[in-house]
This record gives C-alpha cells, sequence and structure tokens, in this order.
C-alpha cells in the first residue's frame, strides 16, 4: 500500500505542476487580453480550478487511505 500511496503523491505532485504552468499561461494571457471574452474565460477558468481541486483533495484522501500520512497538502490555492 505504501508504493500505491506513493503513486497518490506523484500524481498530486504532477497535477500540480501542471496546474502552476497554467496559471502562467493565464497571467500572460490576462495582461493583454481584454473584454467580455476575456471576463468569461476567467471565470471558466476559476471554476476549473475549483474542479481541480476537488480532485487533488480526492487524490489526497486516497494517499493517505493508503498509508501516506503527510498532511494534505492543498490544491491550486497554495501555488
Amino acid at each position: 500500500m505504501q508504493d500505491t500511496a506513493g503513486q497518490f503523491a506523484r500524481a498530486i505532485e504532477s497535477a500540480n505542476a501542471h496546474l502552476r504552468q497554467v496559471n502562467t499561461e493565464m497571467a500572460v494571457l490576462q495582461t493583454s487580453w481584454r473584454g467580455e471574452a476575456s471576463v468569461r474565460f476567467g471565470q471558466a477558468m476559476n471554476e476549473w480550478e475549483q474542479q481541480f481541486d476537488v480532485i487533488v483533495g480526492r487524490l489526497e484522501d486516497l494517499r493517505a487511505a493508503t498509508g501516506d500520512a503527510r498532511h494534505r497538502t492543498g490544491g491550486s490555492s497554495g501555488t
């Protein structure tokens, strides 16, 4: 089970790394994109990130259930 917990931990780390990349690209985009489409896209991305946090939270629960006692690392709000 420890190996399974390690796999969950690696999946969480990978997901958070990808989220950081997305956030970096979003920051670049938001510096020049204006208007209603930009606002709506930003809202959609916020909703997506909330769902991302739910998924990562569930992965963290699975990691804990498979034997990794580390504290939850938090989702994208910590990035």
